[in-house]
């Protein structure tokens, strides 16, 4: 049930409500300060919000353990206004629920893509903010949810007017549970799609990982202090951390050497080693050149300590998860900018996840139009967009790539190529 499509409104650049599609590779391009990294920022708010599984909070936009670091209320929207809203929301896949109610003979289990969308408010004076409303659907089934005064949640089944209040176990809505205990039957009878949505779209924004364009510098060694991470972190603080327990634990290091062969197709280094010194939490990591020079990282240039955390990532993506990246090929010189391709496109097909990326290399985007080319990936599975500053909005247009040549026409006309 992977992420399908994210919704925005008057969030950061983006001013007009846009439902953007994300297939298993989605590229935003464009140049520096368009607002390409508006929507990845949309998903990673969210996400940090559906993680926060004991925090009532409706949207977490900032705290000292988010992904993304966007500040208050206000200065994410994009009118500046406490009068207006934001609404974010994202589609997901194959929810699968039962189908009950009065006119169904017996339970039968359903697939279908299902919807959450929200919409935002902030106080000015406690810079609370709250959800204004809800609107889900999935399959023919369309509710409304509005909060009320007490605590509870009205939500409305719209085909058969069933009304329901409901108690949220945590923040952003993500479960919900019948207030009365009357009203057991009309939540079975009427409600049961929804709590699936719920419960899947949840699941889905919990494995949405974020690695973001600042990222650790290189040390002389590392220090894993009993972390157990489960991705790199957003700033891939974390990445020697999981190569480094993955050394402890097996003689396989099966993600060691996944990293490895990417860095050859990337032509960075022939071989790459975490070491660890005794029974120390301390590591040490080394990268063989190609004339055979064996240096520790610190050592190296700064491209391969940036790239670093988006290979293990890629590595210890599970399986059907949404992965962001922003500039993925910082610092790299522009032959190893393309090889990311190769590496995201086998990430895509062994794991099933989806990649979201922002980037303002042209060469990347070259070489995704020569896989498109070659059949390594197909073009329903690829989605770019160009995104341009138009007056103070950020105007997205998807890139239509030829389905006979693979070729994008006057795509790089303004500025992101040179002269």
């Amino acid at each position: 049930m992977p992420i399908t499509a994210v919704h925005v409104a008057n969030f950061k650049g983006l001013l007009e409500s846009r439902k953007l599609e994300l297939r298993p590779l989605t590229i935003f391009i464009g140049a520096n300060s368009s607002g390409k990294s508006s929507c990845i920022h949309a998903l990673a708010a969210l996400a940090q919000t559906a993680r926060r599984e004991n925090d009532r909070r409706p949207l977490v936009l900032d705290d000292e353990t988010a992904l993304v670091h966007l500040g208050r209320f206000i200065e994410v929207q994009h009118s500046k206004s406490y009068k207006d809203t934001i609404t974010l929301g994202v589609d997901v896949s194959d929810v699968r629920w039962t189908e009950r109610g009065p006119e169904v003979r017996r339970p039968t289990s359903q697939v279908s893509p299902g919807s959450c969308v929200f919409t935002f408010k902030c106080a000015r004076r406690t810079q609370e903010i709250k959800i204004l409303r809800a609107e889900y659907t999935i399959g023919p089934h369309i509710y409304s949810a509005v909060p009320k005064l007490n605590g509870t949640i009205e939500v409305v089944h719209k085909a058969s007017g069933a009304r329901l209040l409901m108690t949220q176990s945590f923040g952003f809505g993500m479960q919900f549970a019948p207030f009365r205990q009357k009203d057991i039957q009309i939540y079975l009878e009427h409600f049961a799609p929804l709590v699936a949505l719920i419960n899947a779209a949840g699941t889905q924004l919990r494995g949405v990982v974020y690695l973001g364009p600042f990222r650790q510098a290189p040390q002389r060694r590392y220090a894993t202090r009993g972390s157990a991470p489960r991705d790199v972190g957003p700033q891939g603080e974390a990445s020697i951390a999981l190569l480094a327990n993955e050394t402890i634990r097996t003689r396989k290091r099966i993600h060691k050497k996944q990293v490895a062969a990417w860095l050859r197709v990337l032509h960075l280094a022939k071989e790459f080693e975490v070491t660890r010194l005794g029974s120390s939490d301390l590591f040490d990591v080394t990268m063989t050149l190609d004339d055979g020079a064996t240096l520790p990282l610190a050592d190296l240039g700064y491209g391969l300590s940036q790239v670093l955390p988006v290979l293990v990532q890629c590595s210890f993506a599970e399986s059907r998860s949404t992965l962001l990246f922003e500039q993925p090929e910082l610092h790299l010189h522009p032959i190893a900018a393309k090889k990311l391709v190769k590496v995201f496109i086998q990430t895509i097909k062994e794991k099933s996840v989806r990649i979201v990326a922002e980037t303002h290399s042209i060469d990347l985007f070259q070489q995704l139009l020569s896989e498109l080319r070659n059949g390594s990936i197909a073009l329903e599975d690829v989605a770019v967009y160009r995104v341009e500053r138009a007056g103070s909005c950020s105007a997205i247009e998807k890139v239509d790539i030829d389905p006979e040549t693979f070729d994008a026409y006057g795509l790089w006309n303004k500025g992101i190529i040179t002269e």
